[in-house]
C-alpha cells in the first residue's frame, strides 16, 4: 500500500516538473525579432517595428519582417520593385522630383520613367525641356529684344541666353530707356555728336516715340561745338583746355615758338594805345618797361582808372621798386596808379651765374607748379644776392628776401638799380588769375639810367 503511495507522488512531482520546464522555456527562452505592419499585404511594412517572439495579431493586414515600403497602401510601391518613376502632374512626360520605385506604373496620367530632361513648370504641359523658345537679341540688355534682329531657338526651360530677351518688342535696341515698360526719356542736345548732350537744352518724349534729331541721353558736355570735348575725353594737361568738363581749373603751360619782344627806350610806355610798346599776353595782363625802369602790367593799370594811391598805401602791390612812397608813376586816363606786374609771379629756372652762391641756390621752379614763384621784385633781389655770392635764406613778403648776411631790402635796395640782373636769366612766368605758365629769358635790360628799354624772348600759346 504505501509503495504505491510512494509511486504515485513520484509520478505527479514529474508531471508538475515538466510544466514548470515548459512554462520556463516559452516566457523566458524565446527568440524575438522586429516586426513591421504591412498594410498592403506585399510582403514590406512601414513605421516603427514591433518586438516579439512572433508576428503580432492584426486585423488591418500583417506583420513581417521586412520594411521600408514607401506607400503601405499600395501594394505596387515597395522596396522590391526595381522600376524607377517620377511625379508628372501635367500629364506631358516630363516628371519632376526624387524616382518613385513601382513594380508597374501606377498611372501613366500622373507618373512618367523618363529621366533624360526634368520639368521645368509641372503644372503646364506646353512648358517642358522638350518645347523650344524663340529670343531676340537685346543688345542694350533691358529685357526687351529686336523683333527684326537674328532670332535663335533653344529649350524653353534652359536659361535665357546672355545678349537675349524672349520677346521682341523693343523699340531701341541701342537705348535701355526706350523699350515699351519703360517710362519718358530725356534727351539733351547734342550738336556736335559725341555722345553727351548740352543738359540746359532737352526733350522729353515718351518711350518709343521718335528720338529728336542731333540729341543724346547723357548731358554733361561743357563744349557741345567740340566733339572731343565731353566727360569721356582723355584731358591733356598743361594745354588750358578743360577737355574732360571735370571742371577743374587747367593749368596752361606754353610751349609754341619763341617770339621777341623788344621796346625801345624812348617809346612812350603809358601813353593808351601805344601798343608797339607793349607785350599783350592776354586780356588781363600787359607787359613793358616804364620810363624809371620798372617792369610793370599796363593792363592793370588800365583796370584801376579809379585807382587813389593815397587811399591804397598798405595794399601789398608787386612792382620793381620798394613801398608805395616810391612806385613809378605814369597817367592813365585820369588816374595816375601806382604798381609793378601785378597778377604775375616769376621763378628762375635754371642757374644764372658761376658764383659758389649760386652753385648752392635750388628755389629753382617747376613750370605748371606754383612754389618758387615769387614777386618780380624779390626775383630781382634773389638775382642780386647769388651774383654777389650772398645766399637768400628766407622770402619775407614780396618786398623782402633775408640773406647769410642778413642784408635787409630796406638797407640794399636791389630793386630798380639792379634789374640788370635779371640778363641771361631762364625766368618762368605764371600769369596767375589765367593760371598760365611760360618761358622768359630777358637779352637785353640796361641799367635805368641808360634808358628803359627792354628786349626779351618768351614762348608762346600751343595754338
Amino acid at each position: 500500500m504505501e509503495k504505491n503511495i510512494f509511486i504515485r507522488a513520484l509520478a505527479l512531482t514529474m508531471v508538475l516538473s515538466f510544466f514548470v520546464l515548459l512554462s520556463c522555456s516559452k516566457d523566458d527562452d524565446c527568440e524575438t525579432k522586429l516586426y513591421y505592419l504591412d498594410k498592403d499585404k506585399d510582403n514590406f511594412g512601414a513605421g516603427e517595428p514591433a518586438t516579439a517572439c512572433s508576428p503580432p495579431k492584426t486585423n488591418i493586414g500583417q506583420y513581417v519582417l521586412q520594411g521600408g515600403d514607401a506607400d503601405d497602401n499600395d501594394a505596387n510601391v515597395n522596396p522590391g520593385c526595381a522600376l524607377a518613376f517620377y511625379l508628372d502632374d501635367d500629364g506631358d512626360g516630363f516628371g519632376t522630383g526624387d524616382p518613385i520605385l513601382f513594380c508597374v506604373n501606377p498611372d501613366p496620367n500622373k507618373y512618367t520613367d523618363f529621366d533624360g530632361a526634368f520639368d521645368c513648370n509641372d503644372d503646364d504641359s506646353s512648358i517642358n525641356p522638350g518645347v523650344l523658345a524663340t529670343y531676340y537679341p537685346d543688345l542694350d540688355n533691358d529685357g526687351y529684344g529686336d523683333g527684326l534682329g537674328q532670332t535663335i531657338s533653344v529649350p524653353i526651360c534652359d536659361p535665357t541666353p546672355e545678349g537675349y530677351a524672349a520677346n521682341g518688342d523693343d523699340c531701341d535696341d541701342t537705348n535701355a530707356g526706350a523699350n515699351p515698360g519703360a517710362g519718358q526719356i530725356t534727351y539733351y542736345l547734342d550738336l556736335d555728336n559725341d555722345g553727351y548732350g548740352n543738359e540746359e537744352i532737352y526733350n522729353i518724349v515718351e518711350p518709343c516715340e521718335e528720338v529728336p534729331e542731333n540729341s543724346s541721353l547723357m548731358a554733361g558736355d561743357c563744349n557741345d561745338q567740340d566733339p572731343t570735348i565731353n566727360p569721356d575725353a582723355e584731358d591733356n594737361p598743361n594745354d588750358g583746355i578743360d577737355s574732360n568738363c571735370d571742371g577743374q581749373m587747367e593749368t596752361v603751360i606754353w610751349s609754341g615758338p619763341d617770339f621777341q619782344f623788344s621796346k625801345l627806350a624812348n617809346d612812350d610806355w603809358a601813353a593808351e594805345g601805344a601798343n608797339a610798346s607793349w607785350d599783350v599776353l592776354t586780356d588781363n595782363v600787359t607787359l613793358t618797361r616804364t620810363t624809371e625802369g620798372y617792369i610793370t602790367n599796363i593792363a592793370w593799370w588800365l583796370d584801376v582808372v579809379n585807382f587813389v594811391p593815397s587811399e591804397n598805401e598798405d595794399l601789398p602791390w608787386e612792382y620793381l621798386g620798394r613801398k608805395a612812397q616810391n612806385a613809378p608813376i605814369a597817367p592813365v586816363g585820369n588816374a595816375i596808379p601806382n604798381g609793378g606786374p601785378q597778377g604775375v609771379r616769376w621763378a628762375i629756372l635754371e642757374q644764372g651765374g658761376n658764383s659758389q652762391a649760386w652753385d648752392n641756390f635750388d628755389w629753382y621752379g617747376t613750370l605748371g607748379d606754383p612754389t618758387h614763384f615769387y614777386s618780380l621784385n624779390n626775383i630781382v633781389t634773389i638775382c642780386s644776392l647769388l651774383n654777389d655770392n650772398e645766399s637768400p635764406t628766407n622770402i619775407v613778403d614780396d618786398f623782402g628776401v633775408d640773406n647769410t648776411q642778413q642784408i635787409q631790402n630796406e638797407a640794399i635796395d636791389y630793386s630798380m638799380s639792379s634789374v640788370n640782373h635779371l640778363k641771361d636769366i631762364t625766368l618762368g612766368v605764371w600769369l596767375v588769375e589765367e593760371n598760365i605758365y611760360f618761358t622768359m629769358t630777358i637779352i637785353d635790360i640796361p641799367h635805368v639810367s641808360m634808358g628803359n628799354s627792354i628786349t626779351y624772348i618768351r614762348s608762346t600759346p600751343n595754338n
